[in-house]
């Protein structure tokens, strides 16, 4: 059987959320938020008439604020999405993700991706549940998806390919 691919897959270890859908038209529940400096103003101290030491001061304040935000949202995506994703496959075409909750095939599903931590970076999509194998009471799904914002799909590409550019580099020192 010939396998035609549209995106890239590599190995991974990322979290994720899922949560099951009683229909594939249903709308998603995870809205993205802008990337990270797309709405922040980067201001030079010098222009504002602010000393460099107050400007370092609300910056490392500006940041512990997201963390704590990021962690408040963290809390709330758990209880929206509750069946947790071990991803160890990511693809812009889909994921393959262990679990330890049996799902039904050909479910309709939201998942959310957690690309990054710090800052937190995450992809919603929604897809299809297609295969399943089941190995010492954990379970490996395949999710294709089915649809997803060309923001978090552009999101995930970036994400593959900055991992294996970091890959390729660390193959050049060894």
């Amino acid at each position: 059987m010939e396998e035609k691919r549209s995106y890239m897959r590599i190995p991974t270890r990322l979290r994720g959320h899922l949560r099951l859908l009683p229909g594939p038209e249903d709308m998603p529940l995870y809205r993205e938020t802008p990337p990270m400096g797309s709405t922040a103003i980067i201001l030079d101290p010098r222009e504002t008439g602010m000393s460099e030491p107050l400007y370092a001061m609300l910056s490392t304040i500006n940041t512990k604020l997201d963390m704590l935000l990021s962690m408040q949202n963290r809390d709330l995506l758990e209880a929206d999405f509750p069946v947790p994703m071990d991803i160890v496959e990511i693809s812009g075409a889909g994921v393959r993700f262990l679990s330890l909750t049996e799902l039904p095939l050909e479910q309709p599903v939201e998942a959310v991706l957690i690309l990054s931590r710090f800052p937190l970076r995450m992809a919603g999509a929604i897809g299809q549940l297609v295969r399943c194998e089941e190995a010492d009471g954990a379970y490996t799904y395949a999710l294709d998806f089915t649809r997803i914002r060309e923001r978090d799909l552009e999101s995930i590409v970036q994400f593959v390919f900055q991992s294996q550019r970091d890959e390729l580099r660390g193959k050049k020192w060894d």
